[in-house]
């Protein structure tokens, strides 16, 4: 993991290696834009837990802030489950064919398969934490845009996990 030189008012947690990680978002580099697909607009994005950063076998979690105008398209996991939780700000959530307001201390819960999406209409930025379970990298969730909807589909409706 890369870590930014930050001041904290704290020291580094040094633990068994693999057994606890501890880490502050604030040490972590965020990623580079474009690196995710679907998202779209001025967003910043910290990987804070998977298998490369934390020896995870389960879980991803990352932090994000949309500011205006930024959007996630509709997108979909086909092998884990995804949370969102609102920790500022304020934006638009979708699923199926429903849109939310989204606002702090609010959570957005899309199970395996289930097509959601996330943008920011307003003038402030929106900032909060996204978790798969089930995952330990990112793009082992089966994440999958509009563009590969029917491919992914298909390969999830075999019940069947990609080599």
């Amino acid at each position: 993991m890369k870590r930014k030189k930050v001041s904290l008012p704290r020291e580094i947690y040094k633990f068994p290696e693999g057994e606890i990680t501890h880490v502050n978002w604030r040490e972590i580099e965020p990623d580079p834009p474009g690196k995710w697909p679907g998202i779209y607009g001025d967003v910043e994005t910290e990987l804070i837990i998977c298998r490369e950063n934390n020896k995870s076998e389960q879980t991803v979690m990352g932090r994000s802030v949309y500011h205006s105008g930024a959007y996630h398209e509709p997108h979909c996991h086909f092998y884990s489950e995804e949370f969102i939780f609102c920790l500022s700000g304020k934006c638009v959530v979708g699923s199926i064919d429903k849109e939310y307001l989204f606002t702090p201390g609010d959570t957005q819960f899309a199970k395996i398969g289930v097509i959601h999406w996330l943008r920011n209409p307003f003038d402030e930025p929106v900032e909060f934490l996204w978790i798969y379970s089930g995952a330990a990298m990112p793009f082992e969730s089966g994440y999958a845009t509009p563009d590969v909807f029917a491919e992914g589909m298909s390969i999830y409706k075999k019940n069947k996990m990609p080599k």
